[in-house]
């Protein structure tokens, strides 16, 4: 299941960086909005160097189904944001 593409925009509070991804933690503009993004691929290589805590963005996304395996309770499907694009307003 593919939700349909949607944005938020907020403060950057947090990054973390390895050499596949990028960790993303923003106060969001709109309260219970999505906050945690994972950021990969061509998208990762474009904001490594342009990205910093306390930018202002705007974080394209759209709801996809996730796994997350619990050791006590198995596999069970969960929500998650996967991220199209992000744009820094500064």
């Amino acid at each position: 299941m593919e939700g349909r593409s949607q944005s938020v925009g907020g403060t950057v509070e947090f990054l973390w960086e390895s050499a596949e991804e990028m960790l993303v933690h923003i106060e969001p503009d709109r309260p219970g909005a999505p906050h945690v993004f994972e950021i990969t691929g061509a998208l990762l290589e474009r904001l490594s160097d342009s990205i910093s805590e306390g930018d202002r963005v705007e974080i394209e996304y759209v709801v996809v189904e996730h796994e997350v395996i619990d050791p006590d309770a198995g596999p069970s499907e969960t929500l998650r944001a996967e991220v199209r694009d992000v744009k820094v307003l500064g």
